[in-house]
């Protein structure tokens, strides 16, 4: 009998494992773009937002590149900047507003593949992610370049990869 349930409570944890590895998960992801190396990565649904915030390498003033999942890719939906510059919008497109001495565009829906950053302690780059601020420049080497997007893991995976990063933290 004790043969029986041996053989039966193996076979229930291949199934889950088995079920486990097709069922997949949308990742909000950020990777060293030579090493591949998962630096950060959260589970993300439809309509989760989050921010690149940053300051103008040449005006020193606040930026905030504002993004949202949908359908498992992302879109940029809109910036806030406090001053013109260069690189930084001045024409009156998609949904611009003027409002606390800051310039706004919004709704501007842009579709990406991902997100390149190269990282800098200069600019401060830092992922704001529900109430959480994650500074890239802390969690990288300077000057490196992420890479920011949402991919598609089995739940296998995502167990794999947190068992990996918690003993890594153990150490």
């Amino acid at each position: 009998m004790n043969r029986f349930y041996s053989v039966l409570v193996f076979l229930l944890i291949i199934t889950g494992l088995f079920t486990l590895s097709f069922l997949q998960e949308s990742v909000l992801t950020v990777k060293e773009a030579k090493t591949d190396k998962i630096i950060w990565q959260e589970r993300v649904e439809e309509g989760t937002t989050f921010a690149i915030e940053y300051l103008h390498s040449v005006e020193r003033t606040p930026v905030w590149e504002y993004f949202e999942v949908k359908k498992g890719e992302i879109f940029l939906t809109g910036t806030l900047y406090e001053s013109y510059g260069a690189g930084l919008p001045f024409l009156k497109k998609n949904n611009y507003i003027v409002a606390n001495d800051k310039f706004e565009i919004k709704d501007i829906n842009k579709k990406l593949d991902n997100i390149p950053l190269r990282v800098s302690d200069y600019a401060k780059h830092k992922l704001i992610y529900g109430d959480e601020e994650y500074k890239l420049y802390d969690i990288t080497q300077p000057q490196n370049l992420v890479v920011i997007s949402v991919e598609k893991k089995s739940k296998i995976r995502l167990l794999v990869e947190e068992g990996k990063r918690w003993l890594r933290l153990k150490n």
